[in-house]
């Protein structure tokens, strides 16, 4: 049931979908202070294992060290060279591709080929900018703000579900990352609703699951949504949902024949069924444009015979379902952004998409109390103090017309260290 008795308004307008001003304000309030899925622990299994990736335009490498795994700047201290532009890979030290410079798991330099010629040099002129890395399951996350609640806080009531969704009895069948030109926020707040369901998945969904199919749970830093399955009756879905309960009860486990959803704010969603487990991040790359990292687990035996074979077939089946699915999404999104880059419009959101607008009042809680700071080069080539660009920044209705300055956002809740989230109301299944 949905808990709205009447349509809510849309809270934000047009321009916080395209404006870089808007986007700077996200980026270093509720993004900077997140947790950010980066990969899982697979990827990162043996010493000398790494990724790269950037989070909010900095470029960081998690590795595995001999004292375990470090987030650290994957920009070199040296000359600004990307210490490594592999997405992914393995070297016996972390070792920039330029000038060689090598970096230890506390950031400090280890080698520099010539030293002599750099004397007199203080080691901490040298030393990586370091950032809070952590795992849930084999999921791994890293945090940009060297202060702010933990992990777990941070995952709050869907922490325990994720220990074991991605957990030791599971098997990753699916990796998707994918750029498009759109929004961050349309992403997410696509995956919030089933209301398009009957026009961007008429073939794998076909329609939604109705309100009275429909379980909607709201809390100041989560949302969820759960249902029965099948969750829609297309062919495809029976089918699947038939067969996953088969699949389940061979396996030893006992089906519940339950969906859930949740949305972990800002932008972190996942989704459970009896056989899967998906995680999906959304970041931006800029206002207009962003990136998907997707990861789909599936139960999976320990032990090699009848059930393991089962359980692997079973679980690319339902990643191949649920990539053709997300593709129907990602299609979507270039055609929302074009949309509101011209609309005048405000915008209306139905009961059934409540959720998107919990989501909203969230994002305007947090922006009223986010500071976007500027750094600027000195004389001397030193970085200055970095200074808050003034909060009253014009807000208007759409991307394309002058801008309009509108009344400042209303100030509730701060994002910050002492925000609890494993203590916020709400008991999510």
């Amino acid at each position: 049931m949905f808990h709205s008795t009447t349509g809510l308004p849309h809270l934000l307008p047009p321009r916080a979908y395209c404006d870089e001003a808007w986007a700077a304000k996200e980026n270093v309030g509720p993004l900077y202070q997140a947790w950010h899925l980066v990969g899982i622990t697979s990827e990162l299994a043996k010493v000398g294992d790494f990724l790269t990736t950037e989070i909010l335009g900095e470029p960081i490498q998690v590795r595995r060290f001999q004292d375990g795994l470090a987030a650290l700047s994957n920009v070199c201290a040296h000359r600004h060279c990307l210490i490594s532009s592999h997405k992914n890979g393995h070297s016996e030290s972390m070792k920039c591709q330029y000038h060689g410079w090598e970096y230890g798991s506390d950031g400090f330099n280890r080698k520099i080929p010539s030293a002599k010629d750099f004397a007199p040099l203080s080691r901490e002129q040298i030393r990586l900018p370091s950032f809070q890395v952590d795992t849930c399951g084999e999921l791994v996350f890293v945090r940009l703000s060297s202060t702010g609640i933990s992990l777990q806080e941070f995952l709050g009531p869907v922490a325990s579900k994720m220990q074991v969704g991605f957990g030791p009895s599971t098997c990753c069948f699916l990796k998707w990352e994918v750029n498009y030109q759109a929004n961050w926020k349309i992403a997410i707040e696509n995956s919030l609703e089933a209301y398009h369901v009957q026009s961007v998945h008429p073939n794998t969904f076909r329609s939604d699951p109705g309100e009275s199919r429909s379980e909607h749970r709201l809390d100041p830093l989560h949302t969820a949504f759960g249902s029965d399955l099948p969750f829609a009756h297309s062919k495809l879905d029976l089918t699947f949902q038939k067969w996953e309960g088969r699949v389940v009860k061979f396996l030893g486990g006992s089906p519940t024949r339950r969906y859930w959803q949740h949305h972990v704010f800002p932008n972190l969603l996942c989704s459970y069924t009896d056989a899967i487990s998906l995680v999906h991040y959304v970041i931006p790359i800029s206002s207009m444009s962003s990136r998907s990292l997707v990861y789909q687990f599936g139960i999976c035996p320990d032990r090699p015979g009848l059930k393991r074979s089962l359980a692997k077939l079973w679980g690319r089946l339902e990643a191949a379902c649920t990539k053709r699915i997300l593709k129907e999404d990602v299609e979507m999104y270039p055609r929302i952004q074009g949309g509101l880059k011209a609309s005048k419009q405000l915008g209306r959101l139905a009961r059934s998409e409540e959720r998107i607008h919990s989501f909203q009042e969230y994002l305007t809680r947090q922006l009223s109390n986010a500071a976007p700071q500027a750094s600027a080069v000195t004389s001397d080539n030193s970085i200055a103090e970095k200074k808050p660009i003034p909060t009253d920044c014009p807000i208007k209705d759409s991307c394309s017309t002058a801008h309009t300055p509108t009344s400042p956002l209303t100030s509730e809740m701060r994002y910050e260290d002492g925000d609890k989230r494993a203590n916020s109301p709400g008991d999510f299944t």
